[in-house]
């Protein structure tokens, strides 16, 4: 027990010294986590509540002591700036060794302390730390024996970071200030304070007046500069030029801070801040053994105000942008390197960055980014660069001048033999461009790529870039085994830099070339990768409309048509799919074929009537695949004639075994079974024949066996036929054959056989769903035209004599004389035949001139009397 001398000092000192205690706001947040850690801590001859100004220290500590008193427990208070007898009282129990009747001592201010009291403090708490009970509320750490304490379990330190307002207390003490506050509002709120007591009530009583929270708090900018200023006017002077020269970084490591700050200690200063927890916060970072550190916002508000009025200040920061700048750089980091260089407002370091990796840049999508440093170049800065002509082109080209992409180019290769490597690379790449449009020739831009590749060194991202630009060209040329092989050195050059969308750019144009080599579902692959290669960011549109029209193919293969609208959708969207010529080749082909699909047939003969623009003559592939899509539609609608000029299409570019087999599917028509059969026998036996339609004209085949009662051969050609169509599920070059009910039962009875194929399954029950609108529109195939059971009407007489000359109609002009006759009009005409009325003219414009006549009433006149009607 203590002396009752010791115990009458203790009484005096309570009534001498016990100040005033602070009464609570009317709108005080309890903070019931806090006074818990109060509760526990006053057991111990210490607790530091160490924070600066505005963060509730004196609200919390007088919250406290009005409980406790009013639980008949007493505590004394003293104002830090009136100790009173405080020091004498310490020095008279530093001897005392009994602390069960001492009162705890609640300290506000304590930084205000004369240093003889806080020397006297010290001594106590090392001396007879049982003989007190301090709780002291200080803006910085005293000179008291606070870790060894810790260490023994004697003392309970909160920080900044104890007392941040979480979010639950945040929206009750903003409420409390501005009871018409949304949660928007205290989100936005919260966020931008970081709970810091002080600036959320000021943030709140400017919303309660105004009805709005209008950031930064222009009205209360006095009052956070006077805390947050009384904060930074203690840092030293190093501490400060670090946080001058780092605010403007997200979140930066110890080792980043250092860089930009140039300061070796800078991760030490950063971590002593964080132990503060006001003006940075340190957090984990899971990706690497150092903690990331951020600064609060309104410390980063009141660092940005200060530079904008003290140069001294400005330089500091203009000195760590052009150091991170060349950090950046120097680790791959070509983005944030840009953008260093652009707020160190040094020009010759943006040219630099700007020549070495612009197209990076643009490749990866920051085509905004790279102009803004072109913005930034003094007038005529170009022309004495001439090395920037390239990437000053290339960025046209992706923001869509053309005309100044074009004059980049010529420029760029006006310097090019006298350029650097990168420089070349740049001017040639153009040239790959503009090769693909007619503007120059396309195999001489491809052979002089070539002979760059053999003889130049280039960067990772220029050469990925470059490789895929020859690939598209030679895509264009018809050179697709070359093209193939030089997309697979641009991502093995891309995945190696790490650059996602060099990655999808390759694996966009890899789908294409695999789709029009028939390899629909390998396509596929290569589009989704693509897909997933541009992450978050996307593909460049340039990219994704390659990918999208490949997924819109692959889709109408498996017969998800509503799928394939929605591609189709993405590339009619797009401001660059009609600007590329195989793109806009396959996109107008992705419609016809979905317009057939839905039975709008005369569209679907709208959108095959031209080609797509070209620099050139089109591809093969592209030329093959029109070729086929044509005869197919004209095959439907009956027109041979249109058949027989797709076939001399096809002949003349290369295609002759397609042509081969086209005609012996549809010589079914004229010719009986068995040789329509042994036509088509003989046109599969090509092995390099296009796989699509090899698919289809094994299935016409399953169906002509069928017909003739061969059940064995019938079979084996449906196994075949499975056989071709199961690797890259081409489903929907079997509806044709689909529509055909002996067909479908073949392919039920297979199925559920006792040795199915593993396909017959998903065929059958994809097959069984279908619903082929060109056939309820009045297409036919050749199979549906010479079906046993099929009424079909006798053959349409088409020859007559007319004024001593025979003239022969085509099966569309007999189409529209015979809706003459029936009176249609020629919008009526052009919607039974599914055609447009200007093509409805065309048709009257021939049929007039063969019949000699200029007018309906003499063209239906004649047609009679010469037997055409």
């Amino acid at each position: 027990m203590t002396s009752p001398g010791l115990d009458r000092e203790r009484d005096a000192f309570r009534q001498s010294a016990d100040g005033k205690t602070p009464r609570p706001p009317l709108t005080l947040v309890t903070r019931e986590r806090l006074h818990s850690a109060l509760d526990l801590g006053v057991g111990s001859p210490l607790t530091m509540v160490i924070a600066p100004a505005g963060t509730g220290k004196t609200v919390l500590l007088s919250d406290w002591v009005t409980r406790r008193r009013r639980a008949g427990e007493p505590v004394v208070w003293v104002p830090g700036q009136a100790p009173g007898s405080l020091q004498g009282f310490l020095e008279r129990v530093a001897g005392a060794e009994d602390s069960q009747l001492l009162d705890p001592i609640v300290v506000d201010d304590a930084h205000l302390l004369p240093a003889s009291t806080v020397a006297a403090l010290a001594r106590v708490l090392q001396e007879a730390p049982h003989a007190l009970r301090l709780l002291l509320a200080t803006r910085y750490d005293l000179p008291l024996p606070i870790s060894e304490l810790e260490i023994r379990g004697m003392a309970l330190t909160l920080r900044s970071r104890d007392l941040r307002f979480n979010d639950a207390e945040a929206t009750e003490l903003v409420q409390a200030h501005a009871g018409n506050a949304t949660a928007d509002d205290i989100s936005l709120v919260q966020e931008k304070t970081a709970g810091w007591a002080a600036a959320l009530v000021l943030a709140a009583r400017t919303l309660q007046a105004s009805g709005d929270v209008v950031w930064p708090l222009a009205n209360q900018r006095p009052v956070l500069d006077l805390l947050l200023g009384e904060t930074l006017n203690t840092l030293d002077e190093r501490v400060l030029a670090m946080l001058l020269s780092t605010f403007a970084t997200t979140s930066l490591t110890g080792q980043l801070a250092a860089v930009l700050s140039g300061d070796s200690e800078a991760g030490s200063m950063l971590e002593d801040l964080a132990g503060s927890g006001l003006l940075v916060t340190a957090y984990a970072d899971e990706s690497a053994s150092n903690p990331l550190y951020r600064y609060h916002p309104l410390l980063v508000e009141l660092l940005r105000r200060r530079i904008a009025t003290s140069a001294k200040d400005r330089q500091f920061v203009v000195t760590a942008h052009h150091r991170s700048a060349l950090y950046y750089e120097s680790h791959g980091a070509s983005e944030a390197a840009l953008r260093s260089a652009l707020d160190a407002d040094d020009v010759e370091l943006v040219e630099r960055i700007l020549f070495g990796h612009g197209p990076a840049l643009l490749a990866a999508g920051e085509a905004a980014l790279v102009e803004a440093a072109f913005d930034a170049l003094p007038a005529g800065y170009v022309g004495q660069h001439p090395q920037l002509y390239g990437v000053r082109g290339l960025l046209r080209r992706v923001t869509g001048d053309v005309a100044g992409a074009v004059q980049d180019a010529a420029l760029a290769d006006e310097v090019a033999s006298e350029s650097a490597p990168d420089a070349l690379a740049d001017a040639v790449l153009l040239r790959l461009w503009e090769s693909r449009y007619g503007w120059h020739d396309v195999h001489a831009a491809i052979e002089r790529a070539r002979s760059l590749l053999t003889r130049a060194v280039l960067g990772p991202e220029r050469l990925a870039w470059l490789l895929i630009e020859l690939a598209a060209a030679e895509t264009w040329a018809d050179e697709l085994d070359a093209a193939l092989s030089h997309l697979d050195e641009a991502l093995v050059t891309a995945r190696m830099a790490g650059h996602h969308q060099l990655i999808a750019g390759g694996l966009a144009h890899r789908a294409v070339v695999q789709h029009v080599r028939g390899q629909i579902q390998s396509a596929a692959q290569s589009a989704r990768a693509a897909v997933d290669a541009g992450g978050e960011r996307g593909l460049p549109p340039e990219y994704a409309v390659r990918a999208q029209v490949v997924l819109g193919f692959a889709a109408v293969s498996e017969l998800e048509l509503d799928t394939a609208c929605g591609y189709l959708q993405q590339v009619a969207d797009a401001d660059v799919a009609g600007s590329d010529t195989v793109v806009a080749g396959l996109r107008a082909m992705l419609r016809a074929v979905l317009l057939v699909e839905r039975g709008r047939l005369g569209e679907a003969l709208t959108e095959l009537t031209s080609d797509p623009v070209a620099a050139g003559p089109l591809p093969t592939y592209l030329s093959r695949d029109l070729a086929l899509l044509r005869s197919w539609l004209a095959t439907l609608l009956g027109d041979k004639i249109t058949v027989d000029a797709q076939l001399t299409v096809l002949e003349r570019t290369g295609n002759a075994t397609e042509a081969e087999l086209i005609r012996a599917m549809t010589s079914m028509i004229q010719e009986d079974v068995p040789t329509a059969l042994k036509l088509i026998e003989a046109g599969l036996e090509h092995p390099d024949i296009y796989p699509p339609l090899a698919s289809a004209a094994a299935s016409f085949r399953t169906v002509l066996l069928d017909r003739t009662g061969d059940d064995p051969a019938a079979e084996a050609a449906l196994v075949d036929t499975l056989n071709r169509v199961t690797p890259q599920r081409m489903l929907h070059v079997l509806t044709s054959a689909g529509d055909e009910p002996a067909f479908l039962d073949r392919l039920r009875r297979h199925a559920t056989g006792p040795n199915p194929h593993p396909f017959a399954a998903a065929a059958l029950e994809k097959l069984s769903d279908y619903q082929a609108g060109w056939s309820q529109a009045g297409g036919m195939t050749p199979l549906g035209r010479t079906r046993p059971d099929a009424n079909t009407p006798p053959p349409r007489r088409l020859d007559a004599v007319v004024n001593g000359a025979r003239i022969r109609l085509t099966a569309r002009e007999a189409e529209v004389l015979d809706q003459l006759a029936l009176g249609s009009s020629y919008a009526e005409v052009a919607q039974a035949l599914f055609i447009t009325e200007n093509t409805v003219k065309t048709h009257l414009i021939s049929l007039y001139r063969k019949l000699g006549v200029d007018k309906r009433s003499a063209a239906l006149r004649t047609a009679r009397s010469v037997g055409l009607l």
